[in-house]
């Protein structure tokens, strides 16, 4: 498989990667952990919680104020993006 480019990377949304591995393990989550709150950085699951606020609560003290994925494991789950937070134009202010 061909390397990746520095331009394409350049076109990827912010996470891209995350996401994507989540997409690849979402049957598995969701016979397991459907309802819950996974937590992804880079490709790994963190873990699964309660709520989408204990996710975050880990994530914070895990990576700091950085981008990381909280998604509800959800066999049809309604998708929102809010450009301004993807893009990091907003933030917390942590």
């Amino acid at each position: 498989m061909p390397e990746e480019s520095a331009q394409s990377r350049d076109r990827r949304m912010p996470l891209d990667d995350e996401y994507n591995y989540y997409s690849s393990m979402k049957a598995d989550l969701v016979r397991h952990n459907e309802g819950k709150f996974a937590l992804i950085k880079g490709r790994e699951l963190i873990g699964t919680f309660d709520t989408d606020q204990d996710a975050y609560k880990v994530g914070l003290e895990r990576f700091g104020n950085v981008p990381f994925l909280i998604v509800r494991v959800d066999p049809d789950p309604e998708i929102s993006w809010i450009p301004a937070l993807s893009l990091g134009l907003l933030n917390a202010g942590l």
